[in-house]
This record gives C-alpha cells, sequence and structure tokens, in this order.
C-alpha cells in the first residue's frame, strides 16, 4: 500500500516539501486554506500598490501537478497523533503515515485586543490589500476634510516594528505619498503627512551591522519618515497611537509589524516549546517521540546556541532536509548529517535604487545601487511562474520608472445591497 504523507501549510516550506517529494512513490497532499502560493518577502509592495497581489501568487494545484502529489483546500481543527490522523473544519478526517507541519506563524498583538481590533498588518493576501486599500481612502478622507486635526490625522500614518517588513513598507510608503500628494491630490500639501515608525529596540533592522542600520535610518528620514527609539505602542482606539514613554500619536493608521508567533495549533503539540511558541526539533527537525512527524519552517526551533531565523531560505532548506531523511527511514538507510541552516545573507530594500545587504559568512556589508540590484534580481528570481514574473516587471516598470502605483484602487468588503 502506498504510504501517505500530509503536509499542513502551503507557504515556502510546505511546497518546497511537496515538490521535494515528487515521483518518490509515495501519496503526498498538502493542504491550506487558501488554494495559491503566497511569496511573502513582497507583501508589502502589495500593500504600498507597486504590485498587484496576483503577481506574488501562484495556484497551488499548478505547483502540484504530478508524481503523486495532490492539494486539499481546507483548515486544519485538530491533530491527532497517536491515531496518525488530522481532522479539517468540516469534520473530515485525514489518515497520514508522515506528517510534515508547516503551518507557519500568525501576528503577534501581544494580548492586546485594542490593537488587534484597530490596528492593520501585513500577513496574508487580504490583510496588504486592506493597508492599500487604506491608504489611499485615509487619502480621499483627507482631500475633503475641512477640519485641520482631523485632515491632519488622516495624513498620519503609525508603523510600529522596525524589522525588514517595517522599514521597507515605510520607504515604500513614503515613497508613494510623496509623488502622489502633488501630482494626484493638489488640494493636500505634503508638509502635512507624517509617517512615524516605531521602534522597541536601539536601532532598525536588528541582526544587521550598525552600519547597515544607520544606513536604513538615514534613508527613511531623508524621505521623510520620523523616527522613534526605544519606544513601544501600547494602544490604538483607531483615532490615537499610545505610545510609551513618547507622547501619543494623532493617527487613524496604525500598520502593525512588531512580531509574529507559532500558529495557534502548534501549542497543542507535546513537548517543549521555544521562543514565540516555536516547536522544539531533534536534529533531523522531528518532533521528539513521534519521528514520523517534521517541523518545518517558521515553526521550528533547534536549541538556544543555533540560531533559525523565520525567513524563507530557511524555510527552503528546512523543507529539503526533512525530505530527505524521510527517504532514509524508508529505506531503511542511515539518516543524513544533522540539519544545519546555511546563511545566505540578508537583505532590506531602502526604496528605489537603494538597500542593504549582509553576507555575514563572507564579511560582506554594502548598501546602494548594487545591492538594490543584487534585491531586485533574487527576489525576480524566486518568484513562481513566468507569468508572474512579467506581471511583477510590468509593476516595477510602472513604480521605478514611471514613478507611479501600479495598483491605486480602493477594495472594500462586499455590501449586501451590491450583490
Amino acid at each position: 500500500m502506498t504510504e501517505r504523507v500530509l503536509i499542513l501549510g502551503g507557504g515556502f516550506a510546505g511546497t518546497a516539501a511537496a515538490r521535494a517529494l515528487r515521483g518518490q512513490g509515495l501519496e503526498v497532499t498538502l493542504i491550506d486554506q487558501r488554494n495559491y502560493h503566497l511569496f511573502q518577502p513582497l507583501l508589502y509592495q502589495v500593500a504600498a500598490g507597486d504590485l498587484q497581489a496576483e503577481a506574488i501568487a501562484t495556484p497551488q494545484r499548478r505547483l502540484l501537478r504530478g508524481g503523486g502529489l495532490h492539494f486539499r483546500l481546507g483548515r486544519v481543527a485538530r491533530l491527532d497523533l497517536p491515531q496518525r490522523s488530522i481532522v479539517l473544519d468540516g469534520g473530515d478526517v485525514l489518515p497520514y503515515d508522515y506528517l510534515f507541519i508547516a503551518l507557519g506563524t500568525v501576528t503577534n498583538f501581544f494580548g492586546n485586543a485594542a490593537i488587534a481590533s484597530h490596528a492593520l498588518q501585513l500577513k496574508g493576501m487580504e490583510a496588504a490589500e486592506a493597508v492599500r486599500s487604506r491608504t489611499f481612502s485615509a487619502l480621499e478622507a483627507a482631500s475633503h476634510c475641512t477640519d485641520p486635526a482631523e485632515r491632519r490625522r488622516w495624513l498620519s500614518f503609525v508603523i510600529a516594528g522596525g524589522g525588514p517588513t517595517g522599514v521597507e513598507f515605510c520607504a515604500a510608503l513614503l515613497e508613494l505619498v510623496r509623488v502622489l500628494l502633488p501630482r494626484d491630490y493638489p488640494e493636500l500639501r505634503l508638509e502635512e503627512l507624517q509617517v512615524t515608525l516605531v521602534q522597541g529596540g536601539a536601532a532598525l533592522l536588528p541582526g544587521f551591522a550598525a552600519p547597515l542600520q544607520a544606513q536604513a535610518a538615514g534613508k527613511l528620514q531623508k524621505l521623510g519618515a520620523q523616527l522613534r527609539f526605544h519606544t513601544h505602542v501600547l494602544g490604538f482606539d483607531g483615532q490615537t497611537v499610545q505610545c510609551q514613554p513618547d507622547p501619543a500619536i494623532p493617527a487613524h493608521t496604525l500598520v502593525w509589524t512588531a512580531g509574529v508567533t507559532a500558529n495557534p495549533l502548534a501549542a497543542t503539540l507535546p513537548g517543549a516549546k521555544g521562543p514565540g511558541g516555536r516547536i522544539i526539533v531533534d536534529p533531523h527537525l522531528r518532533l521528539p517521540g513521534h519521528p514520523e512527524v517534521f517541523i518545518l519552517g517558521d515553526l521550528t526551533y533547534g536549541s538556544d546556541d543555533e540560531f533559525w531565523p523565520q525567513v524563507a531560505p530557511f524555510a527552503l532548506q528546512s523543507a529539503r532536509h526533512a525530505a530527505l531523511v524521510l527517504q532514509s527511514q524508508r529505506q531503511g538507510r542511515p539518516l543524513p548529517s544533522p540539519f544545519a541552516y546555511r546563511d545566505p545573507g540578508s537583505m532590506a530594500v531602502l526604496g528605489r535604487f537603494d538597500a542593504v545587504c549582509q553576507i555575514e559568512r563572507w564579511h560582506l556589508y554594502w548598501h546602494g545601487w548594487s545591492a538594490w540590484l543584487l534585491w531586485l534580481g533574487l527576489h525576480l528570481y524566486r518568484i513562481i511562474g513566468t507569468r508572474n514574473r512579467l506581471l511583477t516587471l510590468l509593476d516595477w516598470g510602472t513604480d521605478y520608472l514611471r514613478h507611479g502605483a501600479a495598483v491605486e484602487l480602493i477594495r472594500s468588503p462586499p455590501d449586501s445591497s451590491d450583490l
């Protein structure tokens, strides 16, 4: 009987694991609540109108054709490890011989219900499109607002979190509105615009070299951003962003990029957990006590001595290693060497024609045109599918050459009267 492999999650890790197992004599089913693979590193560009969402999304069934690969649309409700099965939301029970868990992370609001209710975030296509819609809705509201204080609220954008996502979105947002306001919104003054990035630590881009952190801060300030270091967002009611220790910021828009935590299903698994609810695994990325269960990508945590970042290169490497281990187990061969992450480097784009890049193992740190070109080429290469690459090139041409957003549509939830 053909052995069954279930892969939970269609992100970088889950999709890579499925493709690594293609044609290996297994029945492999990838399960995800969305029918597409999303290129998450460019979501902030969807939020800033630089890219259409379809350019970074690829249907899973297109990726999983042939070789014993299958796709199942659904949300996992429960894991039953003793019975080697999972339960979907609709009640369907799916058995497995091997299980790959690559469910990723969700936005971490650190238990603050008010922020969770009113803030926007950048986790998923719908969330990114909501940020873009809010940006253009705010400009429209400000354009006909007669109360100066209220107009400033509409033109105030606060970004919480100074990691790569926060920095990249901040730069993209500033470049967008600095072009749009004088060109398309002549009734608004650029001096009224305020974009504030709030960072709890002493520098942007934690993990980058100090000179690159300084370069990022300098570039954002040059674009017009207000940077608040050693500051935490404590609350947001849709009108005012409460900060500590700094004064509150009157604003209608808060974009939260300040952290992620493990998918809630991770908490139901046995064993100890690492920071952010990540699952502590053995040297071959297996759940301790369950050699048939592999943990991949953002959920994976090895030990405090070895830092495994929650980035796409780690997700891909973990998926490929797990596929090798599974094949070794099935065939009774010695297991490969324990998993060791090979860091290819880190990058963050700072708007048009500027980026920071570091390759730690080679002690290379640089910024500017060359770093931006490398970032451009790598991201274009990693996007799946010729069609998506062409769409991305078209949108980037609109953005970088014509200095205009590729997408300026406001999408609101459908009203029943419109149906």
